[in-house]
């Protein structure tokens, strides 16, 4: 341990006590643990309890030059977990966990950090709220602040999260706070309330970003859908999913209130099952056939909700669905209130399990799961149950490219990811999120055991091999995790003159999450 550290934990210490600096070998072993390969070490641990503490720790690190990197949850698994970019001390936010504002009738919800979508979702069924959290797909215990800060992904129609976020409070690397938007004005009443504020915008500078620390942020909410209808559908032939794509992009740009996600085979089969013990990798063909067939499942399925505001609405909706898409595609199924009333009580058991897939637990009611979670033990044994993913040795990386949103882009992406997954002995696990109606989010995720010697080398192989063949073709991602960072040079030299200009005058010091998105 360097001396400047040394005397930088004392003068924490002396802030937080002892119980909230820890320094404890074993513990940051465990901090320093990520989904896949990583070699940095956490130095320490230091878990504040407001604004004013995070500014005073930010002080501390600045004037004895000590690196800090921020995390709220630390569940941001196969991107790297709460490992930094390079050795330093880790901010653990996860104790500023209050509801700090919310309001019924303007629809939004002000939280601090360690605010979880669980925490928040549970707030608002003891509040009996007609307002609904666009929540996610991975664990509910991910923070709303860790992933609206790396422009993460909701579930219905405020999927695109950071487009319904404002008023940002803000320690700066120099300890300064500051509050975005209105939020900047005395006694604003509009601070909750408006996303731009006057003047230039500065909220998005603090996302994919590390020129401060987001210990505060109101997010909108939407009301419940009081004609939700889901839909499901299978597609076999590439070619038609690619047509199905190009309708579903027309469909948006026409004002459809709908979302949709298209996961491939393995995406589904892996959320409940693991790869069967005696077959060889990549899975064979064959015996993917069959677990499609047990469950009932086609090479690509697509996952959907309408958000009508009437009964004549959804009714119109689900004619415009059909009428585009339904020769296009196998077993186009509709769920809703009426068909849930009259079969979910006679129902057998795996009818009422898909019907509360569907349509009664689904996420794009505003629900939480943590089903999903268990896709990243797919190669695991069958008898490890899931319960720590790092403790479990349960291996995921995942890439996450943006494409436009067209059949050619799909398809061509569609061919290098199972080329380059094959030729590592791993099966294409992915899936398109219709986030906005030009471009698709990509999901690819790579599940392996890491207690299998060389898995890490070969997944981390593959993935940055995937990611150096989109990004050749144009297909840049949208968000990075610890081990992609590098991608950032792909930037153009005057942009990252501009990022090395701002974070050079927010951080003189380079003291905040160096290596984080700006290099």
């Amino acid at each position: 341990m360097s001396e400047k550290l040394s005397v930088a934990l004392r003068a924490w210490t002396k802030l937080l006590t002892s119980k909230r600096v820890v320094v404890d070998e074993s513990f940051l072993d465990k901090e320093s643990t990520a989904t896949f390969d990583t070699h940095q070490r956490v130095l320490a641990v230091l878990k504040p309890r407001s604004t004013k503490e995070v500014a005073a720790i930010v002080k501390i690190a600045a004037k004895y030059s000590i690196p800090i990197y921020p995390v709220s949850g630390g569940k941001n698994w196969g991107l790297g977990s709460k490992v930094p970019e390079r050795d330093g001390v880790l901010i653990d936010l996860s104790l500023m966990k209050k509801i700090t504002g919310y309001d019924e009738k303007m629809g939004y919800i002000t939280v601090q950090p360690g605010v979880t979508f669980r925490a928040a979702v549970d707030f608002l069924m003891r509040k009996k709220s007609s307002l609904m959290l666009d929540t996610i797909g991975s664990t509910p215990d991910a923070t709303i602040v860790g992933n609206t800060a790396e422009r993460g992904h909701g579930m219905a129609m405020y999927a695109d999260r950071f487009n319904f976020v404002c008023a940002l409070e803000v320690v700066l690397p120099n300890g300064k706070v500051i509050n975005t938007g209105f939020g900047d004005f005395k006694d604003s009443a509009l601070a909750p309330l408006a996303k731009w504020g006057v003047g230039p915008y500065l909220d998005g500078l603090f996302t994919q970003s590390n020129l401060g620390i987001i210990t505060r942020l109101t997010l909108w909410l939407r009301a419940k859908p009081q004609h939700f209808t889901s839909f499901i559908f299978h597609v076999d032939d590439e070619k038609r999913l690619g047509k199905v794509i190009d309708v579903w992009r027309q469909l948006g740009l026409e004002g459809l209130q709908s979302s949709l996600r298209v996961f491939n085979d393995m995406r589904m089969i892996s959320f409940g099952e693991r790869f069967p013990a005696a077959e060889k990798t990549p899975l064979s063909e064959k015996t993917r056939r069959a677990m499609r067939q047990k469950l009932m499942i086609g090479k690509w399925i697509g996952l959907g909700g309408l958000f009508p505001p009437s009964e004549a609405h959804a009714m119109a909706d689900q004619a415009l669905i059909k009428e585009r898409i339904g020769g296009l595609v196998d077993r186009l199924i509709f769920y809703d209130q009426a068909l849930i009333d009259t079969t979910y009580e006679h129902a057998d058991v795996q009818s009422k399990q898909q019907m509360d897939f569907m349509f009664n637990k689904t996420l794009l009611r505003g629900n939480v799961s943590e089903a999903a979670i268990n896709m990243t033990y797919w190669r695991k044994s069958a008898d490890v149950k899931v319960n720590d993913l790092h403790q479990d040795k349960a291996g995921v990386i995942w890439y996450c490219p943006a494409i436009p949103m067209t059949s050619t882009a799909a398809q061509m992406t569609i061919n290098v990811c199972e080329k380059v997954s094959r030729k590592y002995g791993f099966e294409l696990n992915l899936g398109f999120l219709f986030i906005s109606e030009r471009t698709l989010d990509i999901t690819g995720a790579l599940c392996y055991d890491r207690e299998i010697a060389g898995e890490d080398k070969r997944a981390m192989d593959c993935h940055d091999e995937i990611m150096r063949v989109l990004s050749a073709k144009g297909y840049s991602p949208y968000r990075l995790g610890v081990q992609s960072m590098s991608l950032m040079k792909n930037h153009g030299r005057d942009i990252r003159r501009l990022m090395k200009t701002l974070k050079s005058a927010f951080d003189p010091c380079d003291i905040l999450a160096p290596g984080h998105y700006l290099l």
